[in-house]
């Protein structure tokens, strides 16, 4: 009887420990999310181990992206990355140059595969011996877009020539004291904005095999003296423009859809305002998307950690996961079977500010990958800046960045 009893504790002590024992896998994920964005990740992390017992996600912020990249970059060089993270497409490269990443094509179905907006699977897509393969998965994403004031406007412009015509309109001196007080248009000199009005004239910022930097091509300097034009305009400044949009400042302009809670609550108690697809320009009406991917590391990972990763990353991408993302955090899904939903149709219909980032990314164009973009958008937007404050020509500045692009980035890489 005793024996039996000793038995039946030992069996119980067993299920005890067994119960109260850590999961089988951690999964150690390092990201730059914030606020309701860090919420929101919280959460779809927690609905994942729900139904994955065995796998512990543990979300862990490094800073801002600028903070994430070094210390990514430093983790790799010390071979004790995370298992997986947030990362931009350059920094991908980087990561793939050092043998770090575990292409992620194999592990995605081809229903799934064929979900995904072309823009970003062209994103995510990365030579590994020679070959093109999907690398990293979709995640944070936004389009740029324009952004409007509806009581000032009640049909936004579909072109570069109506915008022109639109932003002089609207730029009025209304007390008379020769001072404007309302912009047409707003423009904040960062590398995107140029790239977006230089891909929209046709432009495409290196040739095939990246060892020549074209922005001083043709297209380049149509879209600088277009911006010339609209600068004429446009209220011009470094910071953020939903502050001044939201106050009436500025009745238009063109920026990412991640500023749209910005946008919200600046313009709350001022006045109307919506979002719309970027006037056509001379080439073509497509959008830049931004945002970042994620990438599982086999550098210093078990292959339980990495397996476990990719359930995790693609769970992420998943029909529920990709919706609930976007209405939390503003961000937009990145399946185009939630895109064209009855519930994404519902919710745009409850917020139609959502639905020019959403046509946007169903023909949307990124950046070509390189592992010095960072610095090569550096050189852009400060060649962009020299020609907004009048102190090169538009062919003068180009032709100075491209030479510092193909010298200090290009030749390097060739």
């Amino acid at each position: 009887m005793r024996k039996f009893a000793l038995t039946l504790l030992l069996v119980g002590l067993a299920f005890g420990i067994a119960a109260l024992g850590t999961p089988k896998v951690t999964v150690t994920f390092w990201h730059a999310m914030t606020k309701a964005h860090k919420d929101a990740l919280t959460y779809l992390a927690s609905k994942f181990m729900e139904t994955h017992p065995d796998i512990q996600i543990k979300l862990v912020y490094q800073g801002h992206y600028g903070d994430l990249s070094q210390k990514l970059l430093a983790a790799v060089l010390a071979g004790k990355p995370p298992v997986m993270a947030q990362m931009y497409e350059d920094w991908t490269v980087k990561f793939l140059d050092a043998g770090a990443l575990l292409p992620l094509e194999p592990y995605i179905p081809e229903d799934v595969l064929s979900d995904i907006p072309q823009s970003l699977i062209t994103s995510n897509t990365f030579v590994v011996n020679e070959e093109k393969t999907l690398v990293t998965l979709p995640f944070n994403k936004s389009a740029m877009v324009l952004f409007y004031n509806t009581d000032l406007i009640d049909k936004p412009p579909t072109t570069w020539d109506e915008l022109l015509e639109m932003a002089k309109a609207l730029t009025v001196d209304k007390d008379g004291d020769g001072k404007i007080d309302q912009y047409g248009f707003g423009i904040r000199p960062y590398p995107e904005l140029f790239i977006e009005f230089f891909h929209q004239a046709g432009g495409v910022i290196f040739n095939e095999d990246m060892t020549k930097c074209l922005i001083n091509s043709e297209a380049g300097i149509t879209a600088m003296n277009f911006l010339l034009q609209l600068k004429k305009y446009s209220l011009y400044q470094s910071g953020y423009l939903s502050g001044p949009f939201g106050s009436g400042r500025v009745a238009m302009y063109v920026g990412s859809s991640a500023g749209i809670p910005f946008v919200a609550s600046a313009s709350a108690g001022h006045h109307g305002w919506n979002t719309a697809a970027l006037p056509v320009g001379p080439a073509n009406g497509e959008s830049m998307i931004q945002g970042t991917n994620i990438g599982v590391f086999t550098l210093g990972t078990t292959e339980e950690q990495q397996e476990a990763a990719v359930e995790f990353a693609k769970y992420l991408i998943s029909p529920e996961a990709t919706r609930y993302w976007a209405i939390k955090t503003g961000y937009l899904p990145v399946r185009i079977s939630v895109l064209s939903s009855p519930e994404w149709e519902e919710y745009i219909a409850q917020h139609p500010e959502r639905k020019a980032p959403t046509e946007m990314l169903l023909k949307g164009f990124v950046y070509p990958h390189h592992a010095n973009m960072y610095n090569i958008r550096q050189v852009i937007g400060t060649a962009f800046e020299e020609v907004m404050l009048g102190k090169k020509t538009p062919q003068q500045a180009l032709d100075d960045a491209a030479k510092i692009i193909e010298t200090k980035y290009l030749k390097a890489q060739g």
